[in-house]
């Protein structure tokens, strides 16, 4: 059962909890909250058109912020009615064509496209299908005069989020029919004797309704951009009458690695781990092989160089670790010297920086002492506001 699919996004709320902050224009990362739900079905590949639902105090301000951004998908922009329920009619009222519709509430700015298409998929097997995730408290049913009543099993308990996906003949003639207030529009479903198929949603997908969770979703978002992982690698063939330099040290050995500047492999592989984590490119990119200037150079000059890159894109580093491949000679007396030498270069500490050296087991060409490999992983974290 394919077919169009529709988006529903409700943000007609007063933001009466918000001290005063109209929530979903406040700001998030550096943008409103509302436009990061719009980017996120801007982009979700399934999703083929929305519909926004606005109060009436943030009609104009949320047409204007349409016109500003390119969201080609919404269709319409509409006033939103007394209750919720009301609202998301208007929005099911103004879609045009659609097998399927996706509800959403604007409040929750941290949804993902992925969350959007598991819950599709889910839908086309059950024709409803909403996002939820186990409660983590226990749970008590209270009286009144605040007594508690009763303590339901945890393990059958799921709060409930948005995405809510359903047929959309489904949940139109839910809401012609269903005219007392609900919950959420799942509850509408049930009401019509439909089955509605839980699926795993995401701690992450809070819904903005004080200050409190405002800041709550910054550190979400924060941490959720902040961390970059890069990989690098490289390899240089052993040659007589060279000398052999792994991460800054000169190492006593019979050869040493043939290459443009001092060759040191373990450098190499870090700094493109490094670039790569930033997604800045590779040590080619900065330090190409045929410029005369890194003729001979020893890499720690590039690798500060790199460092200075990262920090004039906005990065630091969290962690580096690298693992030298090489059939001899005996790496472990000299492996302390270069974390030393790699943390001053980055000006890390030492605790950043792992290193380790293994052998290839007499198999291929660094086996057959050919050559030496090493492999790097980074991990950097911005100190950028929004990126």
């Amino acid at each position: 059962m394919r077919g169009r699919v529709g988006a529903v996004i409700a943000a007609a709320g007063q933001s009466k909890r918000m001290s005063g902050v109209n929530k979903v224009f406040a700001e998030l990362g550096g943008s409103p909250l509302l436009a990061r739900v719009l980017d996120t079905f801007q982009e979700c590949p399934v999703v083929d058109e929305i519909v926004l639902i606005l109060g009436e105090k943030n009609l104009e301000r949320g047409r204007e912020l349409v016109s500003s951004h390119r969201w080609p998908k919404i269709t319409a922009i509409c006033l939103g009615g007394e209750r919720r329920q009301d609202s998301v009619k208007k929005g099911l009222q103004r879609l045009r064509d659609c097998r399927w519709v996706v509800i959403h509430d604007g409040a929750r700015p941290l949804v993902t496209p992925d969350l959007i298409e598991r819950g599709l998929a889910e839908a086309r097997e059950s024709g409803a299908a909403v996002a939820a995730v186990p409660v983590k408290d226990t749970i008590k049913r209270v009286s009144r005069d605040g007594f508690v009543q009763e303590t339901p099993e945890r393990d059958t308990l799921w709060a409930i989020q948005t995405p809510q996906i359903f047929l959309f003949d489904l949940i139109f003639q839910a809401h012609q029919e269903i005219t007392e207030d609900v919950s959420d529009d799942a509850m509408m479903a049930e009401r019509l004797g439909h089955g509605v198929k839980i699926y795993m949603g995401s701690y992450e997908n809070i819904k903005v309704t004080t200050p409190e969770d405002l800041a709550l979703a910054e550190v979400i978002l924060r941490r959720k951009k902040a961390m970059r992982v890069g990989i690098g690698y490289d390899v240089h063939r052993l040659v007589e009458g060279r000398r052999l330099v792994l991460g800054g040290v000169e190492v006593p050995f019979d050869k040493g690695l043939l290459g443009w500047s001092d060759a040191d492999v373990v450098i190499h592989a870090v700094i493109d781990a490094l670039l790569g984590a930033a997604a800045l490119g590779d040590i080619g990119t900065y330090f190409p092989s045929d410029d005369p200037q890194y003729s001979g150079i020893s890499s720690l000059v590039l690798l500060r160089q790199t460092k200075e890159l990262l920090v004039d894109h906005g990065w630091h580093i969290s962690n580096i670790d690298v693992t030298i491949v090489a059939q001899g000679p005996t790496l472990a007396p000299f492996i302390s010297g270069m974390k030393t030498q790699i943390a001053e270069a980055l000006s890390i500490d030492e605790t950043q920086v792992g290193i380790k050296a293994k052998t290839a087991d007499g198999l291929g060409f660094v086996g057959r002492g050919e050559g030496m490999a090493a492999y790097a992983v980074a991990l950097l974290g911005t100190n950028k506001r929004d990126d």
